[in-house]
């Protein structure tokens, strides 16, 4: 191969790693969508955060707050995992219905009695040259369901969304729905809401690679 030939060949690597780029980022090529891991307690989020049932509140959920097992989300980059305290500040009391949440229940004890974490498996995560700030979204009201998917409906939490460059900056570019927002997190939205404009981001580079 000539010099010049060899020249000629270099743009349209270049092209190809960028076209690659662009499909990875767009595409679900890179994501881990779908991905369900086992987890060490099969902890119930539609007990614990699902609506409660009116007709009978040992069949519904207890809409709790994320933020009180997340406890950074709202001041932190990182939303927090509950210590094991906080799970048995209520478990030490509340000990299951049923046999299936008492075994899980059992198990958090064991943790508890060994003063050891729970090992969850984590299931969403960004790249190391990502950042994603949870504080900054929540604080603008950005609803835990539109990126996590509706957590309150789960009986083993999955990545409901992509997650990928292309689905972020769609939002950013198109504007979130706070009515939207609220129908994802299991709530009727109000009238201030259903009237508000899609609040728009910032989608440089330096938003999220810094």
């Amino acid at each position: 191969m000539t010099m010049k030939r060899k020249w000629t060949v270099i743009p349209g690597f270049l092209a190809l790693a960028a076209a690659a780029t662009v499909v990875s980022a767009y595409s679900g090529a890179s994501s881990s969508q779908g991905r369900e891991p086992v987890q060490p307690i099969n902890f119930p989020h539609p007990r614990h955060v699902g609506a409660p049932d009116p007709k009978d509140p040992t069949k519904g959920g207890m809409g709790m707050n994320c933020t009180y097992c997340h406890f950074s989300a709202n001041k932190s980059p990182d939303p927090g995992m509950p210590a094991v305290n906080t799970c048995m500040g209520c478990h030490t009391v509340v000990l299951g219905q049923n046999d299936n949440s008492k075994a899980q229940i059992k198990k958090l004890t064991e943790y508890w009695n060994k003063k050891l974490p729970v090992p969850w498996v984590r299931i969403h995560k960004v790249p190391d040259y990502v950042q994603f700030p949870h504080m900054r979204h929540v604080s603008a009201g950005v609803t835990c369901q539109s990126c996590h998917g509706q957590v309150q409906n789960m009986t083993r939490v999955f990545q409901a969304n992509s997650l990928n460059m292309g689905w972020c900056i769609n939002c950013h570019v198109n504007g979130y729905r706070p009515a939207e927002g609220a129908r994802l997190a299991g709530v009727e939205p109000t009238p201030a809401e259903v009237a508000a404009a899609p609040k728009k981001a910032r989608y440089d580079c330096a938003v999220c690679h810094y």
